[in-house]
C-alpha cells in the first residue's frame, strides 16, 4: 500500500513537472519569436530609411530636406505593414541614428555618440511633426 502511494505521488509529480516545462518552453519561444520579428522589422525599416537619407544627402539635399524626403518615402513603403503601427519609435530612432551616422555622418557633421543622440532627437522631432 505504501509503495503504491509513493509510486502514485511520483507519477503525479512527474506529470506536473513535464506539463509545466512544456508550457514555460512554449511561452518563452513565442516571446523570443515576437522580439526577434520586431528586431528584424526595425532593422529593415532602418536600412530603408538610411539608404534613402544618405542618397538624398549625396545628391546635395540639405539635412532637413533629406529627412523629410526619407520619412515620407519610408512611410509609403511600410504603411501597409501591421508591424509599423506597433513599432517602438525610440528603438527605431536609435537604430536609424546609428546607421545614418555610420553610413553618411561625415557630410552632415555627425559622429560618435553625440552625433547619434543628436540625429535621434532630430528624427523623433521630425517624425512627430509629420504624423
Amino acid at each position: 500500500m505504501r509503495r503504491n502511494f509513493k509510486d502514485l505521488t511520483f507519477r503525479i509529480f512527474a506529470f506536473v513537472f513535464i506539463i509545466s516545462t512544456i508550457i514555460i518552453g512554449i511561452s518563452a519561444d513565442s516571446a523570443i519569436a515576437i522580439e526577434t520579428n520586431s528586431d528584424v522589422f526595425i532593422k529593415k525599416v532602418s536600412k530603408g530609411y538610411t539608404k534613402k537619407f544618405c542618397n538624398a544627402i549625396a545628391f546635395g539635399l540639405s539635412k532637413e530636406s533629406a529627412m523629410s524626403f526619407s520619412l515620407e518615402e519610408n512611410k509609403k513603403v511600410f504603411i501597409k505593414r501591421k508591424e509599423m503601427k506597433n513599432i517602438n519609435k525610440e528603438l527605431l530612432a536609435e537604430e536609424i541614428a546609428i546607421s545614418v551616422v555610420e553610413e553618411c555622418g561625415y557630410p552632415i557633421n555627425l559622429s560618435g555618440e553625440k552625433g547619434i543622440q543628436e540625429f535621434k532627437n532630430y528624427y523623433l522631432t521630425k517624425d512627430s511633426e509629420s504624423t
